[in-house]
């Protein structure tokens, strides 16, 4: 009996412990699903913001969103559209009607056997020759809104980069005139130090606190750039100008190998804008070779026509129209207006090219000047600027030069970190605009 008593007891602590096995178990499974549930929570609520912004992708959002580029893509269909119109005939013409032969004005079919039921068929046909000058001049016009669309492209993957690069400044400055503002905290921490035992003037700890409040306005300042630059990526994108963008991924700077002529010789091969206006001339010198044809040559229009009369057997007939071009003035006005245009189109290629040249040597000094300058600042002026802060701070510690020496130097080390960011985000973007005046990208 006791051991009966004893069995039931062990059988109920087992059931007891596995049953507390199981809860335990399922409470770890939930855990370990909430976490997992958290955990991708976290990764679908991070917010744009926070991730890495690349300049790849910029360019890939904006080839593929951008109203001016997909507006000059659209152009194209358009213009390729109207060259199988251009080489095509004008429509025939088919006519029918009554031909009344009693000479009354009010006839009723049936009441005489003077009527006459005819039907003609025409087509205009211009002379040989102008169907072709007509496509080449289509295809032109194809031609030239396709590196129309080459321009346009480039002009936005310029401004993209722009952004992007001042962006980058942007919160480069953001971040080092935080760093900065760190720094003169523990400055301004040292001169009440000072102050509260009698070894420094009120004057150091006020002046700390106005170099603290300026350093806060610009940071205000620069916030509001950062905001408007989110604002130009965003409208290049299509996008809502509010909508978050992250902080511009770090980059290497680029470096460009190649000289001014070489320069040159690439963008007479390669920019849009000098290879429209080469079309440009190609266009009106077949429009000028179509205008003369409209002025000297007369087009052709045959008819044929199939004539009923009651009674009568059926009749055919057929006849020929021209027209007379060299009658009246406008068509000689037309050739005046094409060698114009002509004329036109070649000042045109010889001011681009002019422009091109130019911006190719301007934008390469820019180039070169930022490069020294960069130089100059990363290897003497940046690292002299922290010698002399490092120098000025153990001075004002010890008592040997005064507040407004350390945040002089100090100063001095913050506009030279901001010059040499600025100097970059202007190096790189000098290279951008020289890319489009070139026509292609110069750097991988």
């Amino acid at each position: 009996m006791n051991r009966t008593l004893l069995n039931q007891i062990l059988f109920s602590l087992l059931l007891v412990i596995s049953s507390g096995a199981t809860v335990v178990a399922k409470e770890k499974s939930n855990n370990q699903t909430q976490k997992q549930t958290d955990n991708k929570k976290s990764v679908t609520e991070l917010k744009e913001s926070d991730a890495p912004l690349d300049l790849k992708w910029l360019i890939q959002e904006a080839m593929e969103h951008n109203p001016e580029i997909i507006a000059s893509q659209k152009r194209i269909n358009a213009a390729k559209a109207k060259i199988s119109q251009a080489r095509s005939l004008d429509d025939p013409s088919i006519r029918v009607g009554s031909y009344d032969m009693s000479n009354n004005p009010i006839n009723i079919n049936g009441e005489t056997e003077m009527l006459q039921q005819r039907y003609s068929i025409s087509q205009k046909i211009p002379f040989p020759g102008k169907l072709r000058l007509r496509s080449e001049v289509a295809m032109e016009e194809t031609n030239i809104i396709g590196k129309d669309s080459e321009a346009k492209i480039q002009e936005i993957i310029a401004l993209v980069k722009s952004a992007f690069y001042e962006l980058y400044y942007i919160n480069s400055a953001i971040d080092i005139t935080e760093e900065n503002r760190d720094l003169l905290r523990k400055f301004t921490t040292i001169a009440e130090t000072k102050y509260s035992v009698g070894k420094a003037t009120q004057r150091d700890a006020l002046a700390a606190q106005v170099e603290l409040s300026t350093l806060a306005n610009n940071l205000i300042v620069l916030n509001k750039e950062r905001e408007s630059i989110i604002a130009r990526l965003n409208s290049l994108l299509d996008r809502p100008s509010q909508a978050p963008l992250g902080k511009p991924r770090p980059f290497e700077k680029h470096t460009l190998k190649l000289t001014l002529e070489e320069l040159e010789d690439l963008a007479m091969k390669n920019r849009p804008e000098l290879k429209r206006f080469d079309h440009a001339i190609k266009k009106n010198e077949a429009n000028l070779k179509l205008s003369k044809k409209d002025s000297y040559y007369s087009d052709f229009e045959p008819m044929v026509e199939y004539m009923q009369e009651d009674g009568k057997p059926d009749t055919w007939a057929s006849a020929i129209t021209i027209n007379v071009p060299w009658l009246w003035p406008k068509n000689r006005s037309k050739v005046k207006e094409s060698r114009e245009d002509l004329n036109a189109a070649k000042s045109d290629y010889r001011f681009i090219n002019n422009k091109t040249l130019f911006e190719v040597k301007d934008f390469l000094t820019r180039i070169q000047s930022s490069e020294s300058t960069m130089n100059l600042y990363k290897t003497g002026v940046i690292p002299q600027a922290e010698q002399s802060l490092k120098a000025a701070r153990i001075g004002y510690e010890t008592d040997q030069v005064d507040f407004l020496t350390m945040i002089d130097s100090q100063r001095t080390l913050l506009n030279s970190r901001l010059l040499y960011i600025r100097t970059l985000a202007d190096f790189e973007q000098n290279l951008a605009n020289l890319e489009k005046a070139v026509g292609m990208q110069l750097t991988q």
